[in-house]
């Protein structure tokens, strides 16, 4: 690969580093439709006293309705791109992905299983507590399966997780079923991905786990370049490989899980974000872990606006836009690495 002049390099990561912040600020000018508009939202930013309505009505639905709102996504967004892309190293798949490899699934398992148990209520960390759980059994059981008769190629692999991802969404309806929640259509609605309704609470929620998660891959960042080489490469080097893959799917499970916690199972931001910038930053995990960070996190919340801006007076679920984009890009990386082959 020919290297980027300094100046190119330099414009990428200050876009990269713009574009999540612009994101942001974008979904809280133009998040949702209400009597509160971009002009009143951005005097409130800036600690300016509201103009048309209420100032009280202004603060709520700016610092305590829209501001969690997109901080979350952006939160969410980054988590599943970073874990996305040391799926795709560690696992040797550019398709890798957290929601097709079945962790998503895992995940969306053990959230809703704390939910119907009363656990959420009575401690609402077991929720990112369970939804971690979930995820790593849902890893273990699609890693052990695709593996039971040698080194598994790239469909196998996707379609083991298919697999256990459909299961887990079968479990997930029975307890539903069996629950006969009241809230069927918020529960259905998050199962698609969906950040309405969400405050600073799940917020907080989701930080701590996802930040331990995300800072585990990066701390780890030289076994997935190493096992993004091939095992024997990895294994020349001194790196134990299957002590590292476990290690690697645990910090991934904790983030994506914390992320699939508050917002659901939302798709294909794992997959896009690191193709999208890998050939901007590079292959190595220091500089293109950061990136997909970025990356993800703008994603996510611009994804956000364009569900809102479909139907201003319905929420459309977050995960049904990602999945519009991801299903065509999937089509489209499955083709490329099939030519490859």
């Amino acid at each position: 690969m020919t290297p980027r002049p300094a100046a190119s390099r330099a414009a990428f990561w200050t876009a990269l580093g713009l574009f999540p912040l612009l994101a942001v600020v974008c979904g809280v000018l133009f998040g949702g439709a209400s009597a509160v508009g971009p002009w009143e939202t951005l005097r409130a930013l800036c600690g300016l006293p509201a103009e048309g309505a209420p100032q009280a009505v202004v603060d709520t639905l700016v610092f305590d309705v829209r501001l969690p709102r997109v901080v979350l996504l952006a939160l969410c967004g980054a988590a599943l791109a970073v874990a996305g892309a040391v799926l795709q190293a560690c696992l040797q798949n550019p398709l890798a992905d957290p929601g097709l490899l079945g962790l998503s699934g895992g995940a969306s398992l053990g959230a809703v299983a704390a939910y119907v148990s009363g656990a959420a209520l009575a401690f609402p960390p077991s929720v990112p507590l369970a939804a971690f759980a979930g995820a790593l059994v849902a890893s273990a059981i699609v890693y052990v399966a695709a593996h039971a008769a040698g080194r598994p190629t790239t469909g196998a692999l996707l379609l083991t997780g298919v697999a256990v991802g459909s299961l887990c969404s079968s479990l997930v309806s029975v307890m539903l079923i069996v629950e006969n929640t009241h809230r069927v259509h918020e529960v259905f609605a998050w199962l698609l991905g969906s950040a309405e309704g969400r405050e600073w609470a799940h917020v907080k929620l989701a930080a701590g786990p996802v930040l331990v998660g995300v800072a585990g891959l990066f701390a780890f960042r030289r076994v997935a370049d190493a096992l993004a080489l091939g095992e024997e490469q990895a294994l020349s080097v001194g790196v134990d490989v299957l002590r590292g893959r476990i290690v690697l799917l645990s910090f991934v499970a904790l983030a994506a899980g914390a992320a699939v916690s508050v917002v659901g199972p939302v798709s294909f931001v794992g997959l896009m974000a690191p193709h999208l910038v890998r050939p901007f930053s590079g292959a190595p995990a220091r500089k293109l872990l950061p990136a997909a960070a970025l990356a993800g996190a703008g994603f996510l919340v611009i994804c956000d606006l364009l569900a809102r801006a479909i139907s201003p007076n319905v929420d459309v679920p977050v995960g049904v836009v990602t999945a519009l984009m991801g299903v065509p890009f999937f089509l489209v990386q499955l083709h490329r690495l099939r030519i490859r082959h």
